[in-house]
C-alpha cells in the first residue's frame, strides 16, 4: 500500500516538475545532493518520504520536487530510481519504517504532526542527504 502511494507521489511530482518549470534550488553537484544520489534504492524512497513529511510540518521549508525529479532521471539511468522499485517493494516499506522512527528518535519528534522546523534546520545543518529534499520555502 505504501508503495503504491510512493508511486503515485512521484508520478504527480514528475507532473509538477515539468508543469512548473522551475529549476531545482540546489545544484546536482550539492555535497548534500550527491548523499541522495548515492543512496541504496530502499534509503532513497525512505529519504523521500520522511523529507516530504518533514515539508509538510515546517513552514518554513517545502519539498523540493524539481531537485527529486532530477536525482531519480538520474539514478533511473543507472537503474536505481522509481523503475527499479517495483522488486523492492518490501526493501523500501522496511527502509521507510526504520527511517522514519530513526529520524523520530535523532531530533525527539512525531512525525505524526506538530512544528519539525527544528528537525530540519538541523538536517540542513548537517548537509545530509534528506536535507537536500527541503528547499526555503
Amino acid at each position: 500500500m505504501m508503495m503504491r502511494g510512493l508511486m503515485i507521489g512521484v508520478a504527480l511530482t514528475a507532473l509538477a516538475a515539468c508543469e512548473t518549470g522551475s529549476g531545482a534550488a540546489r545544484s546536482f553537484d550539492d555535497p548534500a545532493v550527491q548523499k541522495l544520489y548515492n543512496l541504496r534504492t530502499p534509503e532513497y524512497f525512505a529519504t523521500m518520504q520522511v523529507a516530504s513529511v518533514v515539508a509538510r510540518n515546517c513552514a518554513r521549508y517545502s519539498f523540493d520536487t524539481a531537485l527529486e525529479f532530477e536525482v531519480n532521471e538520474k539514478r533511473n539511468e543507472v537503474g536505481r530510481g522509481t523503475l527499479s522499485a517495483n522488486g523492492l517493494r518490501d526493501a523500501i516499506d522496511m527502509e521507510t519504517d526504520v527511517t522514519q522512527r530513526s529520524f523520530a528518535a535523532k531530533h525527539g519528534v512525531d512525525l505524526t504532526g506538530g512544528d519539525l522546523c527544528a528537525a530540519a534546520d538541523a538536517e540542513t545543518a548537517e548537509g545530509s542527504a534528506l536535507s537536500a529534499l527541503l528547499a526555503p520555502a
